[in-house]
């Protein structure tokens, strides 16, 4: 070029690593070259003024077009690209005011379409669990999603993705540009700022102002969690704490994240209702809290080495691992059966000995635990807050469970830390011998190697309030020094006929497995959210078939929504946020679902259709924070019927409406009772008569 050129500061992804990168002198000699894919940016102070020319240097030489002939009109662009857009224009901040400089330069929208290809390349895979409905763009001819989250910083993290690659593109020019800035900055971008930057409408995610819409989700996004009656209502979000026992306003260590660690299944058989009411609830906590925009990890473990499984697999004659990795994979299969989101991390206990030899070891050097002929144990009464979360006393119990103990325990309240192995069991190597952990310190190693020393919520069954998560409370705040956990959760009991509590051990439980075969698995999700969660729960029949017909109806009610994408604002969504908010009351906020979906069907009846769109919307987003009412709502009502069936059904409703035309009303009954001998369920309005299944399985 013929006038000399600097360099600047560029966007952080698009900055090269390693050492500053010379750039082309006045003469056009060249200094040392780096791979033509490399962005040309050294590193600048921020006080210099921005150069003419440079970001499309550094723009060109991303897409590795730096060096091609360039053609008078596009020297003239690179010459002046410093006058199309600059920070402040258009309230641009200074990494998206530099991409729309750098767009803005580019000769033709071929050239815009490699950049944007480049960006799409540089964005981080977005999370299955924030792909919700509340994070969709709409007016999109590609299914895109944002999601924000507020950092403890003040500014604002942004993450996105697209199932279209140039819609992909476009999602990383605003989420990687806008991440890192406060609300305030965001708020004030203009987004007529794209036209400027050259990107035609033949460029946006779809035909409806897809970038517009994208840019506006993103800003509601932002001033919800900004906004100071988002915050209020987030600080009035109670949980029943187990350690106080009472509600407590929730507050997290952490602005905006949250930190849950949930005690998995031992796995030496199938699960039973019991493990699926606890794996649906915590599963329902984590969908709500992502809701209110807090982000949640999610860590629950699997415990895959324990006496039952040694004992299980000698049984069976196959190792205690072979048996193990069997029920985990069986356990999975119920969970997703169930409707229920992974956890972020679920950690092995096979697989986490370094982490739990390192804790014992912490343990034994601070005096916590000794050692004797291989086994080590805790000093339970060293511990002076022992015994807080439970209210037990220790004259009277041992604290201990699950292991066989020696005689070289000091008390018998001390509880092991480590066994010693014996033969034919499997063993792991430690500094007091081979051996294999206890049952508490393991979740106490994994809970710190994935969430840290202080958790916001700990969860499980009622059953590990004593010893459990007594004992880790114990052994955490002892080897490390701070609080454990500020919010202790426990979700109640399953109980057999009997009203005995439902457990593998006394061999009363009903497998989830075994009432799959009688029921879908959205049903058997919705029944257990039929009743508070810190309430026990009795199996019944006639709760699971009684749940079945208020689900099906609920997806009776959906029945013509079309692809509205805004939620209307109702009562009973007011009234759903409410009963969550208050210690997750999934019975009340059912009973807003089905109070809507009765508002829908009259909807329905008569000439209320967008209201009836936007309110249809409103109860499927409600029903995604249950993770229920995701499905099509005809094939569920239908069921899953071959084309005969269906064909047979509208013939007799014909048959049903012409004699009721004809006053031949003994005709029409007697259709309607052969009609339910089939199992089908007919529905009279003013549109007509529908049809839906009486079961879902």
């Amino acid at each position: 070029m013929g006038s000399s050129v600097s360099v600047v500061d560029a966007p952080a992804f698009l900055r090269p690593s390693g050492s500053a990168v010379p750039v082309r002198s006045s003469a056009g000699s060249a200094a040392p070259r780096t791979p033509r894919h490399v962005a040309r940016y050294v590193h600048r102070p921020s006080s210099s003024p921005v150069p003419k020319g440079a970001l499309v240097l550094g723009l060109l030489g991303l897409l590795g077009l730096e060096d091609r002939p360039r053609s008078a009109r596009t020297k003239q662009r690179v010459r002046h690209v410093s006058a199309a857009l600059s920070a402040g224009e258009y309230g641009l901040p200074p990494k998206l005011a530099a991409m729309a400089s750098a767009l803005s330069a580019l000769p033709n929208d071929r050239m815009r379409y490699q950049q944007l290809m480049a960006l799409a390349g540089k964005l981080k895979a977005m999370p299955d669990d924030l792909k919700v409905p509340e994070n969709k763009v709409p007016g999109c001819l590609s299914v895109v999603h944002v999601s924000a989250s507020l950092e403890e910083d003040g500014t604002v993290t942004f993450q996105g993705d697209s199932d279209a690659l140039i819609s992909k593109g476009l999602v990383a020019l605003l989420v990687l540009c806008l991440s890192g800035c406060t609300p305030q900055e965001i708020a004030s971008v203009k987004p007529e700022f794209i036209k400027a930057s050259g990107i035609s409408a033949a460029l946006t995610p779809g035909r409806n102002n897809g970038f517009f819409n994208m840019f506006k989700l993103m800003n509601q996004k932002v001033a919800m969690l900004a906004s100071p009656k988002e915050e209020t209502e987030v600080e009035a979000l109670q949980i029943y704490n187990t350690l106080s026992r009472k509600k407590e306003l929730f507050k997290t260590l952490e602005p905006g994240v949250v930190k849950m660690y949930v005690c998995g299944v031992t796995v030496y058989d199938l699960c039973h209702l019991g493990h699926a009411r606890v794996m649906v609830f915590f599963d329902i906590v984590a969908r709500f809290l992502r809701h209110r925009g807090y982000k949640v990890t999610f860590v629950r473990n699997v415990t895959d080495i324990d006496d039952k499984i040694i004992k299980r697999s000698q049984e069976a004659g196959v190792t205690a691992q072979d048996l193990a990795r069997r029920m985990e994979e069986e356990m999975a299969l119920d969970a997703q059966s169930l409707g229920c989101t992974p956890p972020d991390f679920e950690p092995r206990v096979s697989e986490s000995m370094e982490e739990i030899t390192e804790m014992v070891d912490t343990l034994v050097k601070e005096d916590f635990a000794y050692a004797g002929k291989g086994d080590v144990y805790f000093r339970v009464r060293r511990f002076e807050s022992y015994g807080r979360l439970s209210r037990c006393s220790l004259d009277g119990n041992e604290a201990g469970a699950r292991v066989e103990v020696a005689d070289v325990k000091e008390a018998p309240e001390d509880f092991v830390l480590w066994k010693s192995a014996k033969p034919s069991e499997p063993s792991w190597p430690s500094p007091w011998g081979p051996g294999r952990p206890g049952w508490h310190i393991e979740c106490s190693a994994m809970a710190k190697k994935y969430l840290g020393t202080t958790l916001d919520i700990h969860g499980g069954g009622p059953d590990l309030v004593f010893p459990h998560h007594e004992n880790e409370i114990a052994q955490s705040e002892a080897a490390n020094g701070e609080t454990y956990v500020k919010t202790w959760m426990h979700c109640a009991a399953v109980r057999s006929t009997g009203n005995e509590k439902m457990s593998k051990s006394l061999g009363n439980f009903v497998t989830i497995r075994d009432v799959l075969k009688k029921y879908d698995g959205e049903v058997v999700r919705f029944y257990l959210l039929s009743s508070q969660y810190r309430r026990p729960m009795l199996y019944s029949e006639e709760a699971l078939a009684e749940a079945q017909d208020r689900l099906l109806k609920l997806y009776s009610s959906l029945r013509g929504a079309g692809g509205c994408e805004k939620p209307a604002d109702c009562e009973q969504a007011q009234r759903f946020e409410a009963a969550m908010a208050n210690d997750f009351d999934t019975v009340n906020a059912v009973a807003a679902l089905i109070d809507l979906s009765k508002e829908l069907l009259q909807l329905r009846q008569g000439d209320h259709g967008a209201e009836f769109q936007g309110k249809a919307r409103q109860l499927r987003n409600l029903g995604a924070v249950l993770g229920i009412l995701q499905r099509n709502p005809e094939e569920v009502c239908k069921g899953p019927v071959d084309d005969g069936f269906e064909e047979k059904v509208e013939s007799l409703i014909q048959a049903r409406a012409d004699a009721r035309k004809a006053k031949d009303f003994g005709k029409a009954d007697a259709i309607r009772e052969e009609l339910t001998s089939m199992g089908v369920i007919i529905e009279d309005g003013a549109q007509g008569t529908s049809w839906r299944v009486a079961s879902l399985v």
